[in-house]
């Protein structure tokens, strides 16, 4: 009888479940009996009957309610969604120290593809199965990647290659070491298992040494001519500044390449040494208090002098910090608004003021400055801007406070 017919699942996990007949309401022609079908058909050649011509007048004696069968695969365990999980990718293992990744191995799951299912059960009905395998069945959604694909070969050794490069940043005594605890932290996967760096951390490391070792703009101590321990101010344009998208674009090459790097980071711009003191022991000391300077070479005064700064009454206050010799040049006209002043010898540090002799005057020092002083500059006498033309270079720091 049809429907004393049973279909066993075997599932993934070990489980089996059992559709009846009875429960699908299978029917078979009462002129041919299921011996009668199971003898003339074997196993393999029944579905090929099926879309044979000349035997498929046999396809007319079954038949089942889809309905039905849609009712009791509804109630199977294998359908719970309570008792489903996903089948997972392979994936990177947690990084360690010294040697990288490994692989974690795919996780096969046990959530079903409802359409497979029925077309395989639709198959295995009509052709009187005993069993059907949901696994080799095709029924389960499997993992997209293994761990033996070459996809994820591939993300391996991107990744282990990433975290086995090593960048050694050089700040004096100092050092900064991107390894791989550091650049674990910056790869990203992708669903097809394509690896990446975020570059926003790249970036926001990069930054973070700017932070800790520019000195651009930093107020810095010194110890002045007479012993004491002067401030001067921030804000001048002596000091390390980090290029952050060339250091960037650097190290994103090294860790493409693999290869490691011992050595400084990108600078827009250098300094005498590294530390609070970048201006090392050759710069020049400017009192504006006192009007005089003194220019010091491996730490011995070689030169000094008084001048005249910027005129105070007048708002042309000469500006204080730490700057740098921009370039010297001979027989220049410094023009601004009201003035034409022919000069020697012209020294600038930073927006047209500069060190450079002032032939139309005949005093310097003292408080000529509160009231007649320069547009900004520090006016020299003429032996004072000859000595210092002759002995500075470009690049010194001059420590105005």
């Amino acid at each position: 009888m049809a429907s004393d017919y049973t279909l066993i699942l075997n599932e993934r996990d070990g489980g089996q479940e059992e559709i009846s007949g009875s429960a699908i309401s299978l029917e078979v022609d009462p002129g041919t009996s299921l011996e009668d079908l199971l003898q003339e058909q074997n196993g393999f050649a029944w579905v090929f009957s099926l879309f044979n011509n000349e035997e498929s007048e046999l396809t007319a004696d079954i038949s089942y309610d889809e309905a039905a069968l849609t009712q009791v695969v509804s109630g199977l365990n294998c359908m719970d969604e309570t008792q489903m999980y996903d089948s997972e990718d392979t994936c990177l293992s947690e990084y360690t120290a010294g040697s990288g990744y490994e692989l974690v191995a795919e996780v096969y799951g046990t959530r079903i593809q409802e359409s497979v299912l029925m077309e395989k059960l639709d198959e295995a009905i009509l052709s009187f199965s005993e069993e059907l395998d949901l696994e080799a069945a095709g029924c389960y959604v499997e993992p997209v990647y293994t761990a033996d694909s070459e996809t994820a070969q591939t993300m391996l050794s991107v990744a282990n290659q990433y975290v086995n490069t090593t960048i050694t940043y050089v700040f004096g005594d100092n050092t900064e070491v991107i390894d791989g605890s550091v650049i674990s932290q910056w790869i990203q996967i992708s669903d097809d298992l394509n690896v990446t760096l975020d570059e926003e951390q790249e970036a926001a490391f990069i930054s973070d040494l700017a932070s800790t070792y520019d000195t651009k703009w930093k107020s810095r101590t010194l110890v002045s001519h007479s012993g004491t321990t002067v401030t001067v101010p921030s804000g001048g344009n002596y000091g390390w500044r980090v290029n952050q998208d060339e250091t960037l674009s650097a190290l994103q090459g090294y860790l493409e390449a693999g290869e490691d790097y011992t050595g400084e980071v990108v600078y827009y711009q250098t300094a005498a040494q590294y530390g609070e003191n970048d201006y090392g022991s050759t710069y020049i000391e400017v009192s504006i208090s006192d009007q005089h300077f003194w220019y010091y070479v491996d730490g011995v005064v070689v030169l000094e002098s008084d001048f005249v700064s910027g005129d105070v009454a007048k708002g042309h206050d000469t500006p204080k910090g730490a700057y740098r010799i921009a370039y010297k040049a001979r027989d220049q006209v410094l023009e601004g608004q009201g003035y034409s002043s022919p000069v020697s010898y012209w020294m600038p540090f930073v927006d047209g003021c500069g060190f450079h002799d002032a032939s139309w005057r005949s005093e310097f020092g003292g408080t000529i400055y509160l009231k007649n002083g320069s547009h900004g500059c520090l006016n020299l006498p003429t032996w004072a801007a000859k000595q210092l033309y002759d002995l500075i270079e470009a690049g010194t720091a001059v420590l105005i406070y």
